[in-house]
Parts: C-alpha cells; sequence; structure tokens
C-alpha cells in the first residue's frame, strides 16, 4: 500500500471520490474540486491511498502560484495564532494548504476506516516531503473538529491551532432539536418572526439563477460593498456561474418584499442538503426590512427544504446568535499550522 500524488482526479469516479468525506458538502465535491484544478492561481496536488483496489484517500493539497493571497481568509498570519506561530514575512506559496483553499470548509476526502488514522500519518509524511523541498510550512485552512483531531494525532500534536468561527447548520430543515426549555425558545422566536413577516405583509418567491442572475448579481453586490467588502456584479455572477456549472449543484435565488425593502438569497442545492450562499438586501431601516431579512435567513430556506425533502441546511459561519436562538446547531471551525521546521521533521519520519 503506497501514497501517490497526481495532480487531478479526473480519473476517480465522483460517485467513488465523494463517498471519501462530504463534511464540507458541495465544496468539497467532486466536481467542485476539480474547478479548483483549473484556477491558475494555485497547484493542485492529492496524496492518494489505495488498498486492494479500494480508494482511502484523495486528499488535496494546494501551493500558491505567486506570492499574494487571493482571499485574506486564508492568510494564517490573520487567524489568531499564539504569537510567534507564524513568520510576519510570511507570504502564500510558502504554504502547503491541505484539504483546501477557497469555500471557507476543507474536507480532507479520507474514508472513515478503522485504519484511517493510519492512512492520514502516510499521507502527511509524503505532503510534508512535498512541502520540505520547497521550505514551506502545512497549513490546514478550515477544518471541522473531527478533522483536526485526526490532523493534530498524525501530525504528533505539533500543529498549532486556533477557532476560525463556528458554522450553524439547521438539522431536520430547521425542526428545533434541543431539550424542551430550549426547544420552547426556539419556537417562541420563531412565533414572533412570523407575526413579523405577516405584519409587514411580505411577498416572496423562488427563482432559478438563469432567471434572477442580473437583478440577484446586483443586490448582492451592492449589498457586499455597502458592509465593507467591495464587490461588483460581474464577480458576483461569475461565482454563481461557477457554481451553476458545477454538474450536481442547483443555484437558487429566494426573493423577497415588503415595502421598500427588497431582498435575494442566493442557495445551492445538493443531494438533500440546502446552502444558504450570499444576501443582497436593500431598503430602510425599520420593520419591513427586518422582515425581509427574517424571511430571507430562516423561514423561506426552511419552507423550501420541507417542500423539496431536504434534511438540513448549511447557513455559514456568520450571525451564530439569531442563528442559534432559531435552532441553528453551530459546528467549530480550526486553522493549523504545522510549522515548516516542523514539517521537515514529519517529512524525514516513519508514517
Amino acid at each position: 500500500m503506497t501514497t501517490s500524488l497526481m495532480e487531478t482526479i479526473r480519473g476517480l469516479r465522483p460517485e467513488e471520490f465523494d463517498a471519501l468525506d462530504d463534511s464540507a458538502g458541495a465544496a468539497g465535491c467532486h466536481h467542485r474540486l476539480r474547478q479548483r484544478e483549473s484556477d491558475r492561481r494555485w497547484r493542485v496536488r492529492y496524496a492518494v491511498r489505495r488498498e486492494a483496489g479500494r480508494l482511502l484517500a484523495a486528499v488535496p493539497a494546494y501551493t500558491r502560484l505567486g506570492a499574494g493571497w487571493p482571499d485574506p481568509a486564508y492568510d494564517p498570519r490573520r487567524w489568531g495564532l499564539p504569537a510567534g506561530t507564524v513568520p510576519d514575512d510570511l507570504t502564500s506559496d510558502r504554504c502547503l494548504f491541505v484539504g483546501g483553499c477557497a469555500d471557507l470548509r476543507s474536507a480532507l476526502h479520507l474514508a472513515p476506516t478503522p485504519g484511517s488514522e493510519q492512512v492520514l500519518r502516510s499521507v502527511l509524511v509524503r505532503l510534508a516531503g512535498t512541502a520540505a523541498e520547497a521550505d514551506q510550512c502545512l497549513a490546514f485552512p478550515y477544518v471541522f473538529g473531527p478533522a483536526r483531531r485526526l490532523l493534530a494525532h498524525a501530525c504528533r500534536d505539533r500543529a498549532v491551532w486556533t477557532g476560525l468561527g463556528r458554522e450553524a447548520r439547521f438539522p431536520e430543515a430547521g425542526a428545533p432539536d434541543r431539550e424542551e426549555r430550549a426547544v420552547s425558545r426556539v419556537r417562541g422566536v420563531l412565533r414572533r418572526d412570523r407575526r413579523l413577516i405577516a405584519a409587514a405583509g411580505v411577498r416572496t418567491g423562488v427563482r432559478g439563477w438563469a432567471d434572477a442572475g442580473d437583478d440577484a448579481a446586483d443586490l448582492i453586490a451592492r449589498h457586499n460593498t455597502a458592509k465593507g467588502s467591495p464587490d461588483r456584479p460581474e464577480f458576483v455572477e461569475l461565482r454563481h456561474e461557477q457554481w451553476a456549472l458545477c454538474e450536481p449543484v442547483r443555484v437558487i435565488v429566494l426573493t423577497a418584499s415588503a415595502g421598500t425593502a427588497r431582498g435575494v438569497l442566493s442557495a445551492l442545492v445538493r443531494r438533500r442538503e440546502l446552502e444558504l450562499y450570499e444576501i443582497g438586501l436593500t431598503g430602510q431601516e425599520g420593520p419591513d426590512r427586518i422582515a425581509v431579512y427574517l424571511a430571507l435567513l430562516f423561514h423561506q430556506p426552511w419552507a423550501y427544504a420541507r417542500a423539496h425533502g431536504l434534511d438540513s441546511i448549511r447557513a455559514g459561519l456568520s450571525a451564530e446568535v439569531p442563528k442559534k436562538s432559531r435552532g441553528a446547531v453551530l459546528h467549530d471551525v480550526y486553522g493549523g499550522v504545522l510549522s515548516a521546521a516542523d514539517t521537515k521533521r514529519l517529512a524525514d519520519e516513519r508514517p
């Protein structure tokens, strides 16, 4: 049983690859990672492990082709790691990102077998050897708790970690799943939401991205810019069109309006999961705008999920308090770094 490095997963069947690890949802599916392979800002490699013809791991790793940071969220110097952990002059080309380089969550693509820890250890030793040749450190961006524990063990607890946020998920399409007092509290919040939505006379709808794209892109770009993240409609369209080209994903747009307030929320449908993607909201501050926001972020997604037999909703890393108060389960997301020196040490060790 050996670990090989591949530059593409073109030769792996999508169903075989996706069966390894679905923890990142649409962001970790075969088609999405194939799109990453065509991004000329990155060099992509996969550490692939097979045993008796069975695929056990296909761990992606990314090296930036250039010293700049395409997304500051992937700069370990911004993660809040302990002082001295990351060099002040660290550039993106000096990191080998294990798991992902976009979408703010990563999957290891490691089969959940009794020997998975040993498999991951051998994979990381191979990747560490590749990184050491270029004097790189290993970086583990936006991994969930179970992956963090596996990685920490595989690195002999030498990696340094920090929390990067918590992803909100609504299990069973928003049905509260708590002890009775918490359930009662959530139901109270939802009743209040429904009263606000009804009083504002919110009008809602669902459209495909192809039908709503131009208007939705404008609203999303304006909303992002107003929140301090400069954006343009053509960039919004590009992001959504990439998802629309991802074969197993369907892009929808939820719409809502009341008085002067108008909003859109794009979402991704894959398998039995709905993922909330980007919001655009305009109008004067007041009850109408609040009602539109509540309809878009919570009540419309739940209604859509129930109507289409979806099991869960991913609701992103932001706005934890309002999501938790409406029944969301929060999943910790971590970032970790194995220093260049410890990466070399790992490369020299036996799996």
